[in-house]
């Protein structure tokens, strides 16, 4: 998980570096139809054709619609009209939001400390749009990356419910291909261009090659391996290590400037995810912390 979290963090940077190469709408089919190539071969080596009832395909094309086409589709467009700083720092919110989504879905008392988290991680966002001093940054895109964060975070719950009765390889496979299939034909629709200037010189090209299939493909099969194991609310709490290297990694790839607005608020943020997650009580109290132990899914016997 916190392999995963440090692509991600790096992976904004990534897009945001892409899109002097790509349409937003024609970088997002390109990289899912990367990812699904690399994990359908996989998935048909060690499972054959795995068949899915109509209640597990419903939760596969949660995943896929939250998750993924949507996700990709805003983020592109958010990566594109903000800077990396400000999208990671956004998307630094995503773990308080899935503690309070999971906690209110499964009935659990909304404690004090959550709610302090929602109001600092939000004052930390607020921090960000005001001390708008990014010149690649606007409202409109910041807007879109809290839509993207808020998306994924919709999806994640799509996932633990499909991976009580599906291997995760399966899910993030599946649910790949059925969203590179919609990101390619709304492509189709919208894109007059796909390229621009050297999209086939070696830089873009490893670039791509690597936030496709590493940070898309993997990152996402492990985090949803992850979910599977330990639930979405316990997985998210990796992803305060995310905002950190986004920050400092648009900051030396992007020759972003750091301005005490962004420290400002990236301390409220990883302040808001610890406190609205139970970081830091846990940390005040190690002996109260402990893991429940994780139990092994059982799946059926694929139909072949």
């Amino acid at each position: 998980m916190l392999l995963v979290v440090v692509l991600w963090g790096i992976n904004v940077v990534m897009i945001k570096y892409l899109l002097r190469f790509f349409p937003p709408l024609a970088l997002a089919p390109i990289r899912l139809s990367l990812a699904a190539g690399l994990l359908l071969p996989v998935v048909w080596r060690q499972y054959g054709f795995y068949r899915l009832s109509g209640k597990e395909w419903l939760f596969v094309a949660g995943v896929a619609f939250f998750s993924i086409f949507v996700h990709q589709i805003v983020l592109s467009l958010g990566v594109a009209a903000t800077s990396g700083t400000h999208a990671v720092l956004i998307l630094g919110l995503n773990p308080l939001l899935t503690t309070v989504l999971a906690s209110y879905l499964m009935k659990e008392a909304f404690t004090w400390a959550k709610g302090a988290g929602i109001a600092l991680g939000f004052s930390g966002v607020a921090l960000v749009v005001y001390g708008n001093a990014q010149g690649t940054a606007t409202p409109a895109g910041d807007l879109l990356i809290l839509v993207a964060m808020i998306v994924f975070v919709i999806g994640s719950l799509f996932v633990k419910k499909s991976t009580v009765s599906v291997p995760p390889l399966v899910v993030t496979a599946y649910s790949h291909a059925l969203a590179s299939i919609g990101l390619v034909l709304l492509g189709i629709m919208m894109n007059p261009v796909w390229t621009y200037g050297n999209a086939a010189g070696f830089g873009s090209v490893a670039v791509l090659l690597f936030s496709s299939l590493v940070n898309t493909a993997l990152g996402a099969l492990w985090w949803n391996m992850g979910i599977q194991q330990v639930g979405a609310s316990t997985t998210s709490l990796f992803q305060n290590v995310s905002p950190i290297v986004g920050v400092f990694a648009s900051a030396v790839w992007l020759n972003e400037q750091l301005n005490w607005h962004h420290i400002a608020a990236l301390c409220l943020v990883v302040m808001a995810v610890s406190l609205g997650t139970g970081v830091a009580s846990n940390l005040n109290f190690p002996s109260r912390f402990k893991p429940a132990a994780a139990t092994k899914p059982t799946f059926r016997t694929p139909n072949l």
